[in-house]
């Protein structure tokens, strides 16, 4: 024991150093280590966050076609819910890529 308080009272500056980066980079509240995990949470909000403008300007578009072309209801009532008319059949054909 009387050894190494020797080295660290020889080596002070460097073990003050040490102790500083030890203390920045893992110890602290604000370390390192946590500013790196929320990056990651940012980075990943930050992609849901463009995924859900990405849908409201889809649904906006869509909504806005709607308002304006009365056929247009018709339409997405026959391609996404599969809506048929009295005297009709309705096939639906699913690609193999998209299984």
């Amino acid at each position: 024991m009387k050894k190494v308080l020797r080295y660290l009272a020889r080596h002070k500056y460097a073990t003050t150093i040490i102790v500083f980066v030890a203390l920045i980079a893992w110890l602290d509240s604000n370390s390192l280590y946590n500013r790196y995990l929320l990056y990651k949470e940012e980075c990943a909000l930050q992609s849901e966050i463009d995924a859900y403008r990405a849908q409201y300007q889809r649904d906006t578009r869509l909504y806005m076609e709607l308002q304006r072309d009365p056929n247009a209801v018709v339409r997405i009532a026959r391609e996404k819910y599969y809506m048929k008319n009295d005297n009709e059949d309705v096939y639906v054909f699913e690609d193999e890529t998209t299984k």
